[in-house]
């Protein structure tokens, strides 16, 4: 199997899907677009040496980020060569175990997406599964047991030199602030190997749901079970919690793992709720619509010293984004509201670019209004958002008139991903 990692054919895609990744250096400080000239120097030798089972990683680099309800996560980044590497196993032993993969993991899998388990769960609520084993396993990536992972790898994998060089990458040591450790569990976050390692030791937790017959949906470490009953639902979540801590060796968070009514749960930043006709529909979590304003007021304030255009531009690569993502949640009337806010706030950046007297004085007459008109409010000395609330600039300057110049309402993005 090693023979066929570092075949020529397998480190092409790896390279090119280590570059589309992007991403920045590591340890070494080798940077991403060194990388090809470090390969066409060195690379017949470093194969040489992965074929011996001589290869040792690098250390990673330990990089702190925020989490979105608080605390912070350590994320490890392998240097540039060794994603380059991880990247190519990746794609050989996902050939080998993802098609013995449950149906009902989602996460990290080609073909997969979130937003199918999204739908899968939505489908349980609307056919009778109104309870839900919420499950948050804690520091995930941190708690991996590294013994019982490589057995599991080793079912499938008879070639000892690669589960000697998983076995590296997994005990390579990780730095931050200055200072090396060594690491006997878990597995960094960071690293294109991690996602794949994480799903072949979770495929155990599918299976034996599966052979309870359970309705779950797994995203990666985030998993949910799907009961018609609380009381059945109480059962599960105790069962499930003896199996996850005793035969997979992690520890479940007792403080954010709970059986939940369905319509009070969340999963992947959507909510489910129950419609007029009894029917469950979706809904965004309101810590992600907020987020997502607090980002559309930023791209728009009339402080940030970007062009019409450059804002526009921003602003559409934002959207088509987040509304792609949530599409399907019932979120039509909160984007109509939200075009009203946009408009205004691009207005808003207009009238203050229109620093002199009769720079306002002419844009407002080739916007179609009289010239006395327009030396009023031209001579104006109420303030900007003042004027822009005002008739004179909502009948002028409206949201039409801003679409030709490259505005694209939140409204008629979302009409057009539900008609696609």
């Amino acid at each position: 199997m090693l023979a066929r990692i570092v075949s020529k054919s397998n480190m092409t895609a790896a390279y090119g899907q280590v570059m589309a990744n992007k991403g920045c250096a590591g340890v070494d400080g080798l940077k991403l677009e060194e990388l090809k000239g470090y390969l066409q120097t060195h690379w017949h030798e470093l194969k040489q040496t992965i074929l011996r089972g001589e290869y040792r990683p690098q250390p990673v680099k330990g990089v702190e980020i925020a989490k979105p309800h608080g605390g912070k996560r350590l994320l490890g980044i392998p240097t540039v060569l060794d994603r380059l590497i991880q990247q190519a196993i990746h794609q050989v032993l996902s050939e080998k175990f993802d098609k013995d993969f449950s149906a009902y993991s989602f996460g990290f899998r080609k073909g997969k997406s979130a937003l199918q388990a999204v739908k899968l769960a939505q489908n349980y609520a609307n056919t009778g599964s109104r309870y839900v084993v919420d499950i948050d396993l804690s520091q995930f990536f941190d708690r991996v047991n590294h013994d019982y992972l490589m057995r599991l790898l080793s079912k499938k994998v008879p070639d000892k030199q690669l589960l000697r060089l998983i076995r590296r990458y997994l005990q390579a040591g990780i730095l931050a602030e200055g200072l090396s450790s060594k690491r006997t569990e878990g597995t960094p976050q960071g690293s294109p190997l991690s996602p794949l390692l994480s799903n072949i030791l979770l495929d155990e937790l599918d299976k034996e749901l599966e052979r309870r017959n359970h309705r779950f949906v797994r995203y990666a470490d985030d998993f949910s079970i799907y009961l018609s009953t609380k009381r059945s639902a109480q059962r599960v979540m105790g069962s499930i919690s003896r199996f996850v801590e005793s035969k997979l060796k992690l520890k479940i968070n007792k403080q954010k793992s709970a059986v939940r009514y369905i319509g009070h749960m969340t999963l992947l930043g959507y909510g489910i709720y129950r419609m007029r006709n009894q029917q469950f529909g979706l809904k965004v979590q309101e810590s992600n619509w907020q987020s997502f304003v607090r980002k559309c007021k930023w791209l728009t304030r009339k402080s940030r010293p970007y062009s019409f255009d450059e804002r526009v531009s921003a602003l559409k690569s934002l959207c088509y984004g987040w509304i792609g993502y949530f599409r399907y949640a019932n979120i039509h009337s909160r984007l109509k509201s939200l075009d009203r806010l946009l408009g205004s706030r691009l207005r808003y950046c207009i009238w203050k670019s229109w620093k002199r007297i009769r720079t306002r004085i002419r844009n407002l007459k080739r916007l179609g209004l009289p010239e006395w008109l327009a030396v009023k409010w031209g001579f104006t000395r109420r303030g900007g958002w003042h004027v822009v609330q005002s008739p004179i600039l909502q009948t002028t300057l409206t949201n039409e008139r801003l679409q030709k110049r490259g505005f694209m309402p939140t409204a008629n993005i979302y009409k057009r991903y539900c008609h696609v």
